[in-house]
């Protein structure tokens, strides 16, 4: 006898095992001390079942203020009806070597109930250090309490359960699981072929290898599989299953829920169906149909996208959401237009642009509507797309188009009043000084104030025929009229000449005119039209004058580049906004339409010196900066381009 402090039993009776053959001291002290410390009854038996040795987890257990003496059977506390059952298995486990299984029953607790205990047996009669059939117990009355409320449960929700114990052959079928599958309990197969019996054949493999995958992985599973029912049919069983662990934290045993889902199964394959059908309507439509979820993932989206955006469906589906193709100034407008969806039960409708796969954008119209849920909100986006590309050229075509007509009636009207006022003024003064002329307003015409007159009226003639000109060459540009004749040209000659011309004006307005012609420069064997050169020179030489005042500087400046001649004029003006750069070299445009700041010109220069320098296959470039001046130059190159127009930089 032992008490609960010393669990070391009297062993006289027992010779075949003596628990003192475990030392004291040492590791036996130690696996000693574990075993009487463990929650689990462990317990020796002899061939018979005779207890050799319990630990003192009996106490705890069944309820003993002591540990029961030694050399008794096991099965006299062993419940009557399992008694039978019990010493099969004890006469089973002593003669087969090394015998290993996990059996249940009931054993009587000291206040005369019964509780359930799940043993784990192992036959080592033959190991000398033992020398006993090994039993390891625990106390599973609160789950074996669980599975009748467990099987109650399934009465009343109309689901089942099995638990298929290491070693079985067959799962052991709750009345529930029979029941959903209209067979009596009596009838579930319980040998090695239950499989074959119950499942239907395409689904036995694979319920098979998720069962074992519990075993492999040691977690949960879910399988949908047919099983026969009562009335020979089959329906669908969805299985939870999952692994139950022993004490060494092995798997035991396999635990499986089992729910029929015949009917959902059934009506998730009218669905499919439905879907179907309508999937191809979606696929054989040249508009994109596309569901998204509120956020803007793409959920479904039909074959036709591939024509009009050239992504292919399984790359457009790998994208997060479609921003990642949106225009981003149209990103905002498709933002608000979902989050419209979200509160509005109206159908809307929003034009954004795509990224095509080729790197070119595409017009869309996207007509969209929110799929509500149960709760109300938003659950989904369904969405019908076409390419409305052409129709939006054809827009902004006419936006542009009536752009150019107001902009080309407003630069009319500029120009005309412009136009009047340069026309008027050479006009008048010619008129004026010819009618003094007439009347002789100072005498005979010899008079000395007569020469200064005509002179008036010889430079407001040549004025207004420079006006002319300029009018006249413009059109014929403009009208692909305009003829080049190809000289070979004297560079130095031709710019210090132009400078020439414009010097008196330049002195006239108080200016310091400086002609730089690099060396490498002056010789270049440049081929272009001497006039054109000249109206380009006189041009550029007479804005830069127009536009600085006194005490600034103008330079006309000659360089070398490769295979192309560089001719620049540089002023210490005001200079031009940064806004109205690229509106100059346009017909009758001008830095400013104030009157006072555009010193009443026809905006024709400029123009003029870039459509000349892109008949000669040049470019023309203007920099500025406000209160700092103004540079504007024009290459050319030194063989001729005939009819090549080059874009300004």
């Amino acid at each position: 006898m032992v008490d609960r402090n010393n669990a070391k039993p009297t062993t006289d009776a027992v010779p075949d095992w003596r628990y003192d053959r475990v030392p004291a001291t040492g590791g036996g002290n130690f696996f000693r001390t574990l075993i009487e410390n463990v929650g689990d009854i462990v317990a020796l038996l002899d061939r018979k079942g005779t207890v050799l040795y319990q630990s003192s987890a009996v106490m705890e257990v069944l309820g003993h203020d002591v540990v029961p003496p030694v050399g008794h059977s096991v099965l006299d506390s062993v419940h009557p009806e399992d008694r039978e059952r019990m010493r099969e298995r004890i006469a089973i486990c002593a003669r087969t070597p090394d015998w290993m299984s996990m059996e249940t029953f009931r054993l009587r607790h000291r206040d005369g109930s019964w509780r359930w205990m799940e043993a784990r047996a192992k036959n080592m009669l033959d190991d000398p250090e033992v020398g006993a059939i090994l039993c390891i117990s625990r106390d599973v009355t609160q789950t074996r309490r669980l599975e009748q409320q467990l099987r109650e449960a399934e009465q009343l929700a109309r689901f089942g359960h099995w638990r298929w114990a290491k070693n079985e052959p067959a799962p052991r079928w709750s009345d529930g699981a029979a029941k959903i599958l209209d067979r009596p309990a009596q009838s579930m197969p319980m040998d090695g072929d239950w499989y074959r019996d119950l499942v239907h054949p395409e689904d036995q493999e694979a319920l098979l290898s998720k069962l074992l995958e519990v075993f492999d992985t040691k977690e949960s599973v879910i399988a949908v599989s047919r099983y026969r029912s009562g009335d020979g049919g089959y329906r669908h069983i969805k299985t939870y299953a999952y692994a139950e662990f022993d004490a060494s934290e092995e798997i035991g045993a396999l635990f499986g829920l089992v729910e029929d889902v015949t009917e959902q199964v059934h009506a998730e394959e009218a669905l499919r169906q439905s879907e179907a059908r309508y999937r191809l309507l979606a696929e054989q439509a040249s508009d994109i149909v596309h569901h998204a979820t509120p956020a803007g993932e793409i959920i479904f989206i039909s074959p036709s996208v591939e024509g009009i955006l050239g992504y292919p469906l399984d790359e457009l589906l790998r994208m997060t959401n479609m921003g990642e193709i949106l225009h981003p100034e149209d990103r905002d407008r498709m933002v608000n237009t979902y989050r419209e969806l979200s509160t509005s039960r109206e159908t809307l409708r929003v034009e954004f642009r795509l990224r095509h796969k080729a790197g070119s954008y595409v017009w869309l119209e996207s007509t969209l509507r929110g799929v509500r849920g149960p709760d109300g909100s938003v659950s989904e986006i369904v969405g019908i797309t076409r390419d409305v590309s052409e129709r939006k050229r054809n827009e902004i075509e006419l936006m542009e188009a009536r752009e150019r007509a107001e902009t080309a009636s407003h630069t009319k009207s500029r120009f005309l009043a412009n136009m009047s006022h340069e026309l008027r003024t050479p006009l008048n003064a010619i008129i004026g000084f010819s009618e003094m002329l007439k009347l002789q307003m100072f005498g005979e015409l010899g008079h000395s104030r007569y020469r200064e007159y005509a002179q008036l009226i010889n430079e407001s003639g040549a004025l207004l025929l420079d006006l002319i000109n300029d009018i006249l060459d413009m059109s014929k540009i403009e009208a692909g009229k305009y003829e080049l004749h190809h000289e070979r040209i004297d560079i130095r000659e031709v710019v210090q000449g132009a400078a020439r011309l414009v010097q008196g004006r330049a002195e006239d307005g108080g200016l310091l005119l400086d002609v730089d012609i690099a060396a490498d420069a002056a010789a270049l064997p440049l081929e272009a039209d001497t006039r054109a050169l000249k109206q380009i020179l006189l041009n550029l030489l007479s804005n830069a004058i127009k536009f600085t005042p006194a005490g600034g500087r103008v330079i006309v400046a000659v360089r070398r580049l490769d295979g192309a001649v560089s001719m620049s004029v540089t002023d210490t003006g005001q200079g031009i906004p940064a806004e109205d750069i690229s509106r100059l070299g346009q017909p009758f445009e001008q830095a400013s339409s104030d009157a006072s700041l555009s010193k009443q010109g026809t905006g024709l220069g400029l123009a003029l010196v870039r459509s000349l320098a892109e008949l000669h296959g040049g470019a023309f470039r203007i920099e500025s900066e406000l209160g700092q001046g103004t540079t504007v130059e024009v290459v050319l190159p030194l063989e001729p381009r005939r009819h090549t127009t080059i874009a300004a930089q």
